[in-house]
């Protein structure tokens, strides 16, 4: 085993050393009776026993439904109950798996729990929250979901898309057809999902610029690659406070690959339609799509 192996074992257990005092300073095993109080004032949900470091990540990693997580909570929440907390590394995690939880937080306790918890991959992604899905319910949030209600997706608008979605869906007909008519003998395979995926973002971008995306296939490879890295476990995700954790991760400098290629996309796109707005005549109507009513609006 040669020095650099040995250094780099080393500087890994400094690292697991550290964040494991940290995990005891944060939560000691003997507090003082004011903390023991305050604690118990707090009526915490109950919940499977925790690890250092990793918290109750173990109990899905270990679970006959480790492939399946939402299985495996499920299976846990008949050992502690429809209102259960788990720490996935240093996040504590709240679970409701029975319909009278869920309606406790999503319609009781709605005010409380509105707003979107925000992971280290979901900030980076959506630049700390600043879009309408993982924005924080502020004024902010309530501004844009009355632009979204009075401009973009309005009775009379989202009427106006009908024939883009008549077309796109009698296209994907067509294409399955063709693909079919094609092969008059043996069995034909058809990706239906890779088939439908295309025609929700064909909709979904003529919807929004009133013409398909040159840069699609890359737009739609960026976004399963987004979709993947905040669906799964990362170090980023579990440890988000430890800056050491968030710029050695592969996760967090992946999902800023994504983003800068997405926003790229999508400044292009801006950038050609003001450039095309300057070449047409000026009573033109730019209400056809909705980034000629942001920029209207913008104006």
């Amino acid at each position: 085993m040669d020095v650099v192996t040995l250094s780099l074992i080393l500087i890994f257990l400094l690292v697991i050393r550290k964040l494991t005092r940290s995990y005891y300073t944060a939560s000691p095993p003997s507090p003082t009776p004011a903390k023991s109080t305050a604690a118990a004032a707090l009526r915490l949900p109950p919940g499977p026993w925790q690890l250092p470091f990793i918290g109750s990540l173990h109990h899905l990693l270990l679970s006959r439904f480790s492939d399946l997580p939402h299985q495996a909570l499920r299976e846990m929440s008949g050992t502690y109950g429809p209102l259960m907390l788990l720490r996935f590394g240093s996040v504590p995690t709240l679970v409701a798996s029975s319909a009278e939880a869920a309606r406790e937080v999503m319609r009781t306790h709605d005010v409380a729990f509105c707003s979107r918890y925000l992971s280290t991959t979901l900030d980076i992604i959506s630049c700390g929250g600043r879009d309408i899905l993982f924005s924080p319910y502020n004024d902010r949030w309530r501004d844009l979901r009355k632009l979204c209600m009075l401009e973009l997706f309005n009775p009379r608008r989202v009427l106006s898309f009908r024939t883009v979605r008549e077309e796109e869906v009698a296209r994907l007909l067509r294409s399955i057809s063709d693909q079919c008519g094609g092969h008059h003998a043996g069995v034909v395979v058809i990706n239906l999902s890779d088939g439908i995926c295309r025609m929700v973002n064909d909709v979904v971008v003529r919807t929004a610029i009133g013409d398909r995306c040159k840069h699609r296939d890359e737009f739609l490879h960026e976004l399963d690659e987004a979709v993947r890295l905040t669906g799964g476990f990362s170090l980023a995700d579990l440890y988000p406070s430890s800056r050491l954790v968030r710029r050695f991760s592969v996760a967090a400098r992946d999902m800023g690959r994504c983003q800068k290629n997405v926003y790229r996309i999508i400044e292009s796109i801006i950038h050609e339609r003001k450039v095309a707005a300057t070449r047409v005549p000026a009573d033109r109507d730019d209400d056809d799509d909705l980034l000629g009513v942001l920029l209207r609006l913008q104006r």
